[in-house]
This record gives structure tokens, sequence and C-alpha cells, in this order.
């Protein structure tokens, strides 16, 4: 199976767009942008000119990351919010072994549509792209608004461990363009200790880090899901509410709660960590962690949706569209 390609982006394109598919990315619909050639250098911004009848160019995006592989695997990989049919993507690479999805970040509309003969050189519409000079660059950004088109997302989702977190945010808000962070990622990335065992000290201190490194993840992403859990168990066992007040400062649009069978998340951590949980402390774990989860909705004014991850995780099309609706 092909995996996504992550490399560092550092160059600026200029692309071709129609009408439809440029109002789609400026309003939030359409996330990735497909190519059929892969440029030979990394690209950080996408420039987009309209065509006919705009034939200007109206929008700048940054670029988070990229999709690589066969048309398959990015369709399945990007398909939420793709903008597009599943006819016209297939139709669009119907000669092509091989797909790239940019995933775009924030996008900025220009304040004064950008004519082609105001950039350097002899410039056409490209068929396919060409590289923009840092003079044009320059121009391009001093033309841009300063608040992006669509302003960024941020879902927590909550859980106890071994619930199947991960894989949902991978599988389901993954093809939504949303990039999908741990919370004990975050942490462990300055340092901090987020338990081996599970059993998690200087909670406060970590919820801190936590904090820092969020706001710098969400000056980089447009689209942010945070993977994390309402409640945790400190050094003496015993289940600890994380405070209602690191919720509030994360500024989640949406809350969500991850269930699941007791037996079922009992045998999931035994598999993957070796670890014995008895069904009975899974089921007192997951109602502290609904109830907290509730409190801090409340306490916030932030919807919480709680998903049972034995019945709706196997629909993930419909449940995509009534979670982001």
């Amino acid at each position: 199976m092909h995996q996504p390609e992550r490399k560092l982006m550092n160059r600026s394109a200029l692309f071709s767009i129609n009408p439809e598919h440029l109002a789609n990315i400026l309003t939030g619909k359409k996330v990735f942008e497909y190519r059929k050639v892969t440029p030979r250098h990394n690209i950080s911004r996408i420039v987009f000119y309209c065509t006919a009848p705009v034939k200007k160019i109206v929008a700048v995006a940054e670029v988070v990351d990229r999709v690589i592989g066969s048309p398959t695997y990015v369709w399945n990989a990007t398909s939420f919010a793709s903008g597009v049919s599943r006819f016209y993507f297939q139709d669009y690479f119907s000669e092509h072994s091989k797909a790239i999805a940019y995933v775009l970040g924030n996008v900025y509309e220009m304040s004064r549509p950008i004519d082609l003969s105001d950039l350097t050189g002899h410039k056409l519409p490209p068929q396919s792209f060409y590289y923009l000079e840092e003079e044009d660059m320059n121009l391009i950004s001093q033309c841009q608004q300063i608040a992006p088109s669509v302003p960024p997302s941020i879902i927590f989702v909550g859980g106890v461990h071994g619930v199947g977190k991960t894989s949902m945010c991978k599988s389901v808000f993954g093809p939504a363009g949303y990039q999908c962070l741990t919370a004990s990622a975050l942490i462990a990335s300055q340092g901090k200790d987020t338990g081996k065992n599970k059993n998690v000290d200087h909670i406060e201190d970590n919820q801190n880090v936590l904090l820092q490194q969020l706001a710098s993840a969400k000056v980089k992403y447009s689209r942010l899901l945070l993977d994390g859990h309402f409640t945790l168990i400190n050094n003496q066992g015993d289940i600890e509410p994380i405070p209602a007040a690191v919720f509030d400062a994360m500024k989640p649009n949406k809350l969500f709660l991850i269930k699941g069978c007791p037996n079922e998340i009992a045998s999931r951590i035994k598999e993957r960590d070796g670890d014995i949980w008895s069904e009975e402390f899974l089921s007192k774990f997951q109602a502290q962690e609904e109830k907290h989860a509730h409190y801090v909705s409340k306490r916030i004014g932030v919807p919480l949706r709680i998903i049972q991850s034995d019945i709706e995780f196997s629909m993930p099309v419909k449940l995509i569209k009534g979670m982001l609706s």
C-alpha cells in the first residue's frame, strides 16, 4: 500500500484553477488540491490563478502536507474534504497510476486581485504550474488579506486508553483535512513524562506544556484535531479530571467522546501494551470520563458528541457528515 509522503515544503508555485473549485477552497469545502504532476521542488505555498471569466490571481494557500500514491489510495485518504465527486476524481486521474493531493492550510484571498502582467517576466496562465520568484511573492503577500478566508477549526477527541481514538481520528477525520495530533506526543516532545503505564505524575505541569505546544500547532494548521483525555490516572492510581480551564484555553470548536465495550478495550490494551486492565475498572474509568466530558462541555459552552466506536465507527461516511455539519 502506498503511504503519504511528508517532506519539508519550501517553494511557492502558481496553479491554474477553475472558479468552482476555488470557491470550494475559499469556503472550506475543499481542503485538498489534486494534481497529476509532481513538482521537482517542494512547495510551501500555492498561488491560485482563477481561470475565465476571472483571469486573475485571487488567493494563496499554505501547504501543510501532501499525499502521494495510487488514485485509489489518495481518494480514500482525502475524500471527505475533496470538494469534488468521486466520478470527477476518477475521470481526472483515469490515465494516471499516481496522484498527488496537496493538503491546504490557511487560505487567504487577495484584497486586490493581481494580473499576471504584474508578475516578473512574461507570465501566461500555467498549464500545470510554475514556480514564483521572491519578488512575485512579496507582491502577492502585500495584496493578500490578513485573516484567512475560513477561520481555523480545532476538534478535541477524548476517551479512555485503548478505546480506538487514534484509529478513528486518522481514518475518519484525516480524510476531512484534519491534522491529527495526540496530546501525549505534544507533551513528550518537550521531554515530559506521559506515563508509560498510563499513570501520570505532574498532570497540571503536563497540561501547561500541552497548551504551549498546541498554540504553536494552531499557527501551522487550519484544521487541527487533538486526541487526548478528559480524565487521567494519577500516580496514586486514582482517576483525576483535567481542569475545565485547560479545555477553555484550547478554544475547541467541538468536543467528542469515544466510548467502547470494556471487554474490547481490555483486549486491545493487552494486545497492544501487554497490560491487563479489568473490565470493572474500565467501566468506572469510562463513566468518569463521560461525566467530566459533560461537565467540560457545559462549563466552556462547546457542544459534546458521544460516539460508540463499536457501532458508529463502522459507518465512517455517514458519521463524518453528521459530525462536521
